[in-house]
């Protein structure tokens, strides 16, 4: 009985990637498509108003790279808003850089977060001053994280399913391009290729990192602002909202951005990994909770796949090749090439590692996030915020 349930669910966990990859894999190959083709697409003729809201912090070398390539979008006529906390932060300073270089660009000090985590508060900050300006109001919002590098036809490619009327939102993901291949490393890219995967599956549009364009009639009709003033995470916090009021959502592979990651230790990719598998839980708790069976089956799946493999069986040796395979085959969206030993490895270690982290977000209400741990309650508002080092 126990080898008709463990060969059920090594069937079960097979047939779900061969979903993923097949639903999914050609939206993957447009993102890797566009970065790969040097001719990027005209600005329109015809451009409606538009705002860029970037909440940063921090200044290093990456967030000078990003920040540049989303100011400089060729034939858009757009404002640009850097929001930061307060002058201490070096963000301020490197704004004020970027605006002598960038006229289009302003400088919002939004102040330190109370009832919200600290990216939502610079993104209402933000919304405030462009709805300020009252002679330039803008007709669309775009949203975009400083950690990742937008294409010349970014704002071209992310708007055009709203300035064609197909949908009210767009959104896009981000790929992962890899310094090095040391484990960190390569479980961050394998991880974020599964939230990629997932974001462009039929029916289950996600906002999930990366950048989202939305007419700023449609977020403040819907009381998105009203959410993010309490909420812990910005896009996961709105999309369900959305969705939940019928609003049409758009993915747009075409329009990822890039992360260039830096060298990734196993700590710095558990903690990223933990905090957007923690999301779930307190943005879709439902979900949360009926997912927590996949790690759990994992869980029994690997026991039995290693307790096979010490009795000279062939089930878990297979099971685990078969996993290698997706990795190898996955490996091959990277756009730095990834030896296929590497690539299969990363991806099964990757998967068993998940395991834990994901039952670990049973212990916690706190997410830790730029140096401040918030408390949260399980409809993703912010109960409590610690600040200091013991947090």
């Amino acid at each position: 009985m126990l080898d008709i349930l463990a060969l059920l669910g090594m069937a079960v966990h097979v047939a779900v990637l061969l979903l993923l990859c097949h639903y999914s894999l050609p939206a993957l190959r447009k993102a890797r498509a566009a970065w790969a083709d040097p001719k990027p697409l005209p600005a329109p003729a015809n451009q409606p108003p538009l705002a860029l809201i970037i909440p940063f912090t921090g200044d290093t070398p990456a967030i000078r790279a990003a920040l540049a390539s989303l100011l400089a979008q060729p034939g858009w006529r757009f404002q640009a808003i850097l929001a930061v906390r307060d002058e201490t932060d070096p963000a301020a300073a490197l704004a004020r850089e970027l605006m002598q270089r960038h006229p289009h660009a302003r400088l919002v000090i939004a102040g330190e977060a109370t009832t919200c985590c600290q990216k939502n508060h610079n993104l209402l900050a933000g919304i405030h001053f462009a709805n300020s300006e009252a002679s330039n109001a803008p007709e669309i919002l775009v949203f975009c994280d400083s950690s990742h590098e937008a294409r010349p036809d970014f704002l071209t490619r992310i708007t055009q399913p709203l300035r064609q009327d197909q949908a009210e939102v767009a959104s896009t993901y981000h790929l992962i391009l890899p310094a090095d291949l040391r484990p960190g490393s390569l479980f961050h890219f394998f991880s974020a290729l599964l939230v990629h995967l997932l974001q462009n599956l039929p029916g289950t549009p996600l906002l999930w990192g990366g950048a989202t364009a939305i007419r700023r009639e449609t977020f403040l009709r819907n009381g998105v602002d009203a959410i993010w003033a309490r909420a812990v995470v910005d896009d996961f916090t709105m999309g369900p909202h959305l969705e939940r009021r019928g609003v049409a959502i758009r993915i747009v592979p075409e329009a990822a951005l890039l992360t260039r990651l830096a060298t990734q230790s196993f700590a710095t990719w558990w903690k990223w990994w933990f905090r957007q598998l923690h999301y779930m839980k307190f943005c879709l708790p439902g979900v949360w909770l009926g997912v927590t069976l996949a790690p759990l089956g994992g869980g029994a799946l690997l026991v039995y796949s290693l307790a096979d493999l010490a009795h000279g069986g062939a089930t878990g040796l297979t099971y685990g090749l078969i996993l290698c395979a997706f990795g190898v085959r996955l490996g091959r969206l990277c756009l730095r090439p990834i030896p296929a030993v590497s690539a299969g490895l990363g991806f099964l270690l990757m998967q068993i590692l998940t395991v834990p982290c994901y039952l670990l977000t049973w212990f916690s209400n706190t997410l830790r996030w730029g140096g401040v741990a918030y408390r949260t309650r399980l409809d993703g508002s912010v109960a409590r915020i610690l600040r200091g080092p013991s947090h």
